[in-house]
């Protein structure tokens, strides 16, 4: 009898861990592919893909008490979705910042799921998770450059043939596949069968090539930030660089031959080249993974069978350390001191950006591409009202009202300098502490196999959030709020104890209303973006149906009596049309193609 409970007990924990990492899978592909779920009409199923789990395991009564860092990191992104929404009563938009509160929605059943579904046994699965989902999604916009006569995909002027497929924007792309390098070598290393080490280490050159093809330079000064924090954090260090060293050569070799193919580094390559050094490259990837796959197994096995003194641990130790002390003197020494080298990077980073067909050329460009400008007008924004802010989604509206240059952004290229815009040093502060919280249990898991590099990715993603959008991107943020959490779950150390009384009431209550509110947002932005398409198509009496279907959820938002004006536009219904486009203005008189629309008709 007691052999056939241990067999049970272990039948259904690893019939979780498949539910559990395919689960994880699912939802980072879909969100990425879904053009990183930056449209509003994402938002709702990534919600509900959350949320619904946590209510079924609550009413089940499945859910067991979260620890502390888990409890810490949910009531924090539940207070900044809290804050965000109380914006929308001083906000310039009230209507932007009810849109932000929409977006929030994901965020809070996210924290939610980690809380009260997820378990700290999951937290491999998780990862795993993780890291199937990025390589699906890199490996399809890897194909989208290496087979363009198959996989016909669409280059608009601004993306000048820089890899961003199917998220849209060549940065996020970049970032997702610098968080799969990361967990991939992590597997690599500390992985205890070796077919996950040899799975996880054919993968890494296909990830370096598609990092490569972005041509994103945030996204290889973040993978070094979070090879560095990985290293640092993993007290198993030696034997991750061992596996780091080993499994490189093959990475760099695909990402080396990439840089050599002028129809694929070019602009307005021929297509007849490019499908050409596609195809062959195509094999070239095959061949290196192959051999990286063959790297990681007999680094794993060098790993098991060499023993090393916890003295020649020590010198690594040391000797990594030193490194990195006489690394950061000769740069500063080479820059002419830490002032001089501030100045001129400074220099750099607010010089035009390098133009030309050669893309190759770019990653060796310090130029912020006008960040430093929309950077400025945000913090400009914040000294006016550094407590509260101006409300969550003004930032395009500010903008717009003091910009220099004819620069078209919704979203400053900076998380934490729009936020502190937005919703003042409270919205930041409550930020700040809830992305601190996957840090902290990182380092109290860091002894758990993949919690490192679980920690290196989220790393890389705090940090390149600092110069761009990625928040907004909600498919890379979610891969990253993911794969950080998964620390949460490692850094509890008490017991499941069943989760009853009336904590599991209010926690059941919130996820339902959550539920119910992601279920009317997903509805009406789906109504809006379908009364969008059928204004393409010169469908007028489909957009009006769509329209008010979208009037009727989205009551707080202007655009859907935008949808409205435009078809009634289409009708040749001029009074029906300035009616709509007067509701839009009355709803956001801040909405300056709300106005241009009335003017238009009017």
């Amino acid at each position: 009898m007691p052999d056939v409970n241990v067999a049970q007990r272990l039948t259904t924990r690893t019939m979780r861990t498949v539910v559990v990492a395919v689960a994880t899978a699912a939802v980072v592909t879909a969100a990425n592919a879904s053009e990183g779920a930056y449209f509003s009409q994402s938002w709702g199923w990534v919600a509900l893909a959350f949320l619904i789990p946590t209510s079924l395991t609550l009413i089940l009564e499945r859910a067991a008490v979260p620890g502390r860092l888990r409890v810490a990191f949910a009531l924090l992104t539940v207070a900044l979705a809290t804050w965000i929404a109380l914006s929308a009563f001083w906000s310039v938009s009230s209507s932007a910042s009810v849109r932000e509160t929409e977006r929030m929605f994901v965020y809070v059943g996210l924290a939610l799921a980690i809380g009260f579904v997820l378990r700290r046994g999951d937290a491999p699965s998780v990862i795993g998770g993780v890291l199937v989902g990025i390589a699906l999604v890199s490996g399809y916009a890897l194909a989208t450059r290496l087979y363009p006569d198959r996989l016909d995909t669409f280059d608009d002027p601004i993306n000048s043939y820089r890899l961003s497929e199917p998220l849209g924007y060549w940065n996020a792309l970049g970032l997702l596949a610098v968080m799969g390098l990361l967990v991939a070598i992590g597997f690599v290393a500390h992985s205890r069968r070796a077919r996950f080490s040899v799975a996880t280490g054919a993968v890494l050159p296909a990830l370096g090539a598609t990092l490569y093809f972005t041509f994103s330079r945030g996204a290889w000064a973040a993978l070094a930030v979070g090879f560095v924090g990985m290293m640092a954090l993993d007290p198993r260090r030696l034997r991750l660089l061992w596996s780091t060293l080993a499994v490189a050569p093959a990475t760099v070799a695909c990402v080396a031959y990439a840089s050599r193919q002028p129809a694929l580094t070019t602009e307005d390559a021929p297509t007849a080249d490019a499908i050409a050094e596609g195809h062959r490259f195509a094999l070239v990837v095959v061949a290196l993974s192959i051999c990286s796959g063959l790297l990681a197994w007999g680094a794993s096995r060098v790993a098991r069978r060499v023993v090393v003194s916890r003295g020649a641990v020590r010198a690594v130790n040391v000797g990594l350390a030193s490194l990195v002390v006489v690394a950061a003197f000769v740069v500063v020494a080479a820059a002419g001191g830490p002032s001089h080298g501030i100045s001129e990077l400074k220099e750099r980073f607010d010089a035009a950006p390098v133009t030309g067909v050669d893309l190759n050329a770019r990653l060796f460009s310090a130029s912020g591409n006008g960040r430093s400008e929309s950077i400025g007008v945000a913090w400009d924004a914040a000294r006016e009202r550094a407590v509260v802010g101006h409300g969550a989604g003004s930032f395009e509206y500010i903008w717009y009202e003091r910009r220099q240059t004819q620069l078209v952004i919704r979203d400053a290229h900076s998380l934490y300098a729009e936020m502190l815009a937005e919703v003042g040093g409270v919205g930041l502060l409550l930020l700040t502490a809830a992305l601190l919280v996957p840090l902290v249990g990182a380092f109290r898991a860091r002894r758990s196999r993949f919690v490192a590099a679980g920690a290196g990715a989220y790393l890389a993603w705090v940090v390149a959030s600092a110069l761009d959008w990625h928040w907004e991107m909600v498919g890379v943020a979610i891969t990253a709020l993911v794969v950080g959490g998964a620390a949460l779950l490692a850094s509890d150390r008490r017991r499941p104890v069943p989760l009853v009384g009336g904590l599991r009431w209010v926690t059941l209550g919130v996820s339902i209303v959550l539920t119910v509110l992601a279920v009317v947002s997903l509805v009406g932005n789906q109504a809006l973006f379908a009364g969008r398409e059928a204004l393409a198509r010169k469908e007028w009496a489909a957009a009006v149906d769509h329209g008010r279907r979208a009037q009727a959820l989205l009551f707080w938002s202007h655009e859907p009596e935008l949808v409205l004006g435009d078809a009634a536009a289409g009708l040749g219904d001029r009074r029906m049309a300035l009616s709509a486009y007067r509701d839009a203005v009355t709803t956001d008189p801040r909405s300056w193609v709300a106005w241009l629309r009335l003017a238009q008709v009017a």
